[in-house]
């Protein structure tokens, strides 16, 4: 909220100012990139290729995307019902006609890496010819006993679970036992003492899936061989030019949470000195004080052996063929990504340009969007791409286009992959709905404009840095600590996460309700050196897009990395502001810790009698500690006024009457020397609001729908505790967006 503040002094505008700002734009090549942005901006959808190829449809189709749609580029996406086959020679024929119109039409051709979703098949060969290299999953053959007994099992068939280990273990006191050396002959023979006990076979099932084992190097390189090389070879020349981006899908655990490969047990082994067959039960059942660290130990290793297989490998290939690699894997946005690909943050360390999806619905996803373009901030990735519109409904109007957009943009997107055009245009043939196309009547007229609007949205977006004052701690070991297999009930996918987990509520209140910016940060990174602390602020050390944070959130969960937390703890120690949610953590991500853990939360938050009373807790330091455990608009509010953390914009806010499930957001970066502000409004309301930006600013108003720019004369200066704003009045009709450029006048 904004309460009134000190007027210092309102500028003139004259004249002979106005001229000189009309000369000076026309030397800026922002204003001239602005105006008429180049093709490498503009949406490039999804064409599925989903029947029979023919030279004169492509053009003809290309040539309408290009010129009643205004797209930059088409995303070819190849589905099973095209001819001819996949990979086959006249496949690739087809192709360079692609390839032969975007270079004679200055279009851009993304390469989608494999037929229909997800990535990794080769079209079928991969399961073919190399079944050993697809995608496995854990597998758990258990049988409960009562002892003493005698206990006699033929260990399962190869062909359905390849072995790993034979555990028994207490069901009440969770004693357990390696029986791998109870086995001969293949027959597990074990006398079994008193009292109840699970014997569990777990192993590997292999041939799962006909996709290629993404964590598996070896398989990787060899369905790049499959697919990958055979566009390189024949191509070759359009690479870096014609085709500057290769895109995959879905790449992670989709279908089969417990997907699994052969290396991480002697990972486990060598990174924690334990017998991997005494601790894999406690992925299906608690075993006692080191489950969680357990967990943690396993989940973390699938999820870096993903992030170090298909997308570093496919990342490799591009940079050597000068293109980049785009792509995403389920449920990014989802809350438990553990369950899906492993680790969010981690998934995206190699991939050029980190991708996010905004499928099925509008809203949905929406508070955790900004864990993908945290992963890019946290790589300086200039560019984060997404997947938008898919599986929404076939009749979807004009405006949802705008609405999903914007939201997207304010979330730190800066290009879009709409989802997206269809060579067979008849309604039976279009399995995903809309069609984004000039064949869609209902969307035909407005393609044009909306491409102009997302190709100025995303030049003026792209690269430079963000700002952002508050970092959240990604959760993720708490997510992990949590997470175990054959749950009941794991629908909606990603959200069986502990019910203390509310860092996606907090994305929703900082986002749409206090307008406060923030930056999803890895516990590990605290430790890693990505992020340092000086001067009681943390700072994130990109070489682009730096950033530094106020205010540090920890948000409810009951696992850290005790390492996470000493780091924290010297943070506070030198002046660093913490805010709390919901629950503290009690267990540690490593073995053997949790006392450790307690004491450093002690000495942050003070006794745990007194940490409900909404009282700051300070450092000899000058650090400042809050914990909140009910998170909500007004505790939110008043727990930021209490530590002192200053906004970098305060605006009124906005009630929507008819809000049509949009949200009122923005997003501030710095490029070029200038001061860049996105608001986007995609309610069904209009409204005026004040709003001050921080600084001493020129304003200029930049229209993302027609390139016109002009002067905000209406503008003031004000001073919040010693700081100076520049306050103006922002005028948002319902689903509009606009830019509001600042250049500093000392």
């Amino acid at each position: 909220m904004i309460p009134k503040p000190k007027l210092l002094r309102r500028p003139l505008f004259l004249g002979i100012g106005l001229l000189l700002t009309i000369s000076l734009q026309a030397a800026d090549p922002d204003v001239t990139g602005f105006r008429k942005p180049a093709n490498e901006y503009r949406p490039m959808p999804f064409w599925h290729l989903n029947g029979p190829l023919n030279r004169d449809t492509i053009i003809r189709q290309m040539t309408r995307a290009k010129q009643e749609a205004g797209f930059g580029g088409i995303s070819i996406l190849p589905v099973s019902s095209m001819s001819p086959a996949y990979l086959s020679e006249e496949y690739f024929d087809r192709y360079r006609d692609m390839l032969e119109f975007s270079r004679k039409n200055r279009m851009e051709l993304i390469l989608y890496d494999d037929v229909d979703f997800p990535s990794g098949w080769a079209g079928g060969k991969i399961l073919k010819e190399y079944p050993e290299l697809t995608r496995k999953v854990l597998r758990k053959d258990e049988y409960v006993i009562t002892g003493p007994a005698t206990f006699v099992q033929k260990l399962p068939d190869a062909e359905t679970q390849r072995v790993m280990t034979i555990t028994a273990m207490n069901v009440n006191t969770y004693e357990m036992f390696d029986l791998r050396d109870r086995v001969q002959d293949s027959i597990l023979t074990w006398e079994v003492p008193l009292g109840a006990w699970r014997v569990m076979f777990i192993g590997l099932q292999p041939k799962a899936r006909p996709v290629v084992d993404y964590m598996d190097t070896v398989a990787v390189n060899k369905f790049i061989e499959l697919n990958y090389d055979e566009y390189g070879r024949r191509f070759a020349p359009y690479f870096g030019n014609v085709i500057q981006r290769v895109f995959y899908d879905d790449i992670g655990f989709n279908g089969m949470e417990k997907t699994w490969t052969a290396a991480i047990t002697d990972i486990f082994e060598q990174r924690t000195g334990k017998n991997a067959a005494l601790y894999y039960p406690a992925l299906f059942y608690d075993i006692g004080p080191e489950t969680e660290a357990t967990r943690v130990a396993f989940h973390t290793i699938r999820s870096e052996l993903m992030a170090e297989g298909y997308p570093r490998l496919v990342a490799r290939w591009c940079e050597q063929h000068g293109v980049k690699s785009i792509g995403h894997p389920p449920g990014n946005y989802t809350m438990n990504t553990t369950e899906l690909h492993g680790d969010i943050l981690k998934f995206f360390r190699h991939t050029q340009i980190p991708l996010a999806d905004y499928i099925f619905y509008y809203g949905y996803g929406r508070n955790g969007h900004k864990q993908v373009s945290s992963a890019a901030d946290l790589y300086d990735r200039p560019m984060v791409g997404a997947e938008v519109n898919g599986a929404f409904k076939a009749d979807m109007d004009s405006l949802m286009l705008y609405r999903v957009a914007m939201d997207m943009f304010s979330r730190g997107i800066n290009f879009l992959v709409p989802h997206g055009m269809w060579y067979d245009n008849r309604p039976e043939k279009v399995y995903i709905p809309p069609v984004i196309s000039p064949y869609n009547p209902r969307l035909a007229a407005t393609l044009p404009r909306y491409s102009d609007f997302v190709a100025r949205s995303c030049f003026m977006l792209q690269g430079g840095r963000r700002v952002s004052k508050i970092a959240m701690l990604y959760p993720i070991t708490s997510l992990q600590g949590h997470h175990k297999f054959d749950i009941a009930v794991y629908r909606p996918w990603g959200e069986y996460v502990p019910q203390e987990a509310d860092f996606h509520r907090l994305s929703d209140l900082l986002s749409n309700s206090l307008r406060r910016d923030f930056t999803f940060i890895h516990p590990e990174s605290l430790v890693d050196g990505r992020v340092t602390h000086q001067d009681g602020q943390l700072r994130l050390l990109n070489e682009v897009n730096h950033q530094e944070y106020d205010l540090l959130i920890l948000p409810g969960g009951k696992v850290l990395s005790a390492e996470t937390l000493l780091q924290i703890k010297d943070y506070y120690d030198q002046g660093g502001k913490i805010l709390a949610t919901t629950m503290l953590p009690e267990k540690s991500a490593e073995y053997g810790r949790d006392s450790l853990v307690q004491a450093l939360v002690n000495e942050l938050f003070g006794p745990a009698k007194h940490r409900d009373e909404g009282t700051v807790h300070r450092s000899a330091g000058g650090g400042m500690t809050l914990f909140v455990p009910e998170p909500t608009d007004a505790t939110l509010r008043e727990a930021l006024e209490k530590l002192d953390v200053q906004a970098d914009l305060y605006t009124l806010d906005p009630t929507p009457r008819n809000s049509g499930g949009g949200v009122f957001n923005y997003i501030h970066k710095q490029k070029n020397g200038k001061e860049i502000y996105f608001f986007s409004n995609s309610t069904d309301d209009t409204f005026t609001t004040p709003v001050e930006l921080s600084g001493k600013m020129k304003l200029q108003e930049w229209n993302p729908y027609t390139g016109a720019i002009r002067d905000l004369p209406s503008t003031s200066y004000v001073q919040r505790e010693g700081r100076d704003y520049t306050r103006f009045e922002l005028q948002m009709p319902a689903v509009r967006a606009t830019f509001i450029i600042g250049t500093p006048t000392e």
